[in-house]
C-alpha cells in the first residue's frame, strides 16, 4: 500500500468515527426513555423518538427487533460522482416503502445524492452517512 493510500484510509477512518460502536434494534430504542447510541468516538448520540415512530410505521412489529438503528447510507465516489449504497436488506425495504426509491444494483439499493438528502432531512438522527474511499 502506498503512503498516499494509507493516509486516505486513515482520513476515512477519522471521518467515520461518528458511526456506532454497536447498533441497537428499533424495538429496543422505542422502549428506552431517552434513546441513544454510542459512537466509536465515545459520544452518546440522542435519537429522536419521532423518527423511530416514523420508521416503526413501515416496519412490521415482528421485524422491529431485527431492524437495527442507525440506517447506514454508504457514500462512495464512482467516476467523479457520488452514489449512496444501502446494503442492509431491511433498511432498503424500509426506504423503498417510506420514500419510494427502488433502484437496485446486484441486490443492493443505490441512491443518488439528491435522494439521500430527502432521507437525511426526515431521519437526521436515525440515519448516518458512512464514507468509502
Amino acid at each position: 500500500m502506498e503512503i498516499g493510500e494509507r493516509t486516505l484510509f486513515k482520513l476515512v477512518e477519522t471521518i467515520n468515527r461518528h458511526l456506532p460502536e454497536k447498533r441497537k434494534s428499533l424495538k429496543a430504542l422505542l422502549e428506552m426513555d431517552s434513546p441513544e447510541i454510542r459512537g466509536r468516538d465515545g459520544i452518546d448520540y440522542y435519537i429522536e423518538r419521532e423518527e423511530l415512530e416514523f420508521i416503526a410505521c413501515y416496519v412490521d412489529e415482528f421485524e422491529q427487533d431485527r431492524f437495527m438503528i442507525p440506517i447506514i447510507l454508504e457514500m462512495a465516489s464512482i467516476g467523479g460522482e457520488y452514489v449512496i449504497y444501502v446494503r442492509d436488506r431491511r433498511h432498503a425495504e424500509f426506504i423503498e416503502k417510506a420514500f419510494g426509491f427502488d433502484r437496485y444494483v446486484d441486490n443492493i439499493m443505490m441512491l443518488y445524492s439528491y435522494e439521500m438528502q430527502r432521507i437525511r432531512k426526515k431521519l437526521k438522527t436515525t440515519s448516518q452517512v458512512m464514507f468509502r474511499p
